[in-house]
């Protein structure tokens, strides 16, 4: 999603050992996708490849886990060190990989600038439909008439919690006139 919005490049995921070696691997097999036409195409198999290659570093790792723990019983799964995880080797590389997205994409100014706008979407919805209960949908409303107040809290967060965002934007324009989320 950062490549497609632009708020990152392939040239620089291409500083992430991790997604570069699936990148290699990706123009290596298909040579025709590092040319400017292919680039969405490199961009889907390489991450494509690096998923996978997690997923079944995981089992492995797992795998390894269970067979030198050998836990005979839940209890003994539970006093075991963890069991479930990636190998020593990925597990750097993911880490590396999400230091990379954080600094980014995740902090980059347009994202944190648009997290800023739907965290209001989400209060401002969260005490309008608290003072005004009858504004959620009939269900809801009842649900939170019906549970008196501290009750009606807890009704107005499932609410919200099963929005879409695009339908906590309406709404929110919808109530507030204003509209934060485009």
């Amino acid at each position: 999603d950062g490549v497609r919005s632009g708020l990152i490049t392939l040239a620089q995921l291409r500083a992430v050992p991790l997604f570069d070696r699936y990148r290699f691997e990706a123009e290596a097999q298909y040579p025709g996708l590092g040319a400017a036409s292919g680039q969405r195409r490199l961009l889907y198999e390489s991450i494509r490849r690096m998923l996978s290659a997690q997923v079944y570093d995981v089992i492995d790792a797992t795998q390894a886990a269970l067979a030198q723990a050998r836990p005979d019983s839940a209890d003994a799964v539970r006093a075991a060190p963890a069991l479930v995880g990636f190998s020593a080797g990925m597990r750097a590389q993911s880490q590396e990989l999400k230091r990379f997205l954080f600094q980014n994409l995740y902090r980059h100014p347009q994202v944190v600038a648009m997290t800023d706008k739907a965290r209001q979407v989400v209060r401002d919805l969260f005490a309008l439909y608290l003072a005004q209960p009858q504004q959620m949908k009939p269900s809801f409303a009842v649900r939170a008439a019906a549970a008196g107040p501290e009750g009606c809290a807890r009704t107005v967060a499932d609410f919200i919690a099963g929005m879409t965002d695009r339908y906590a934007a309406r709404e929110h324009e919808r109530l507030t006139g204003l509209r934060l989320l485009a």
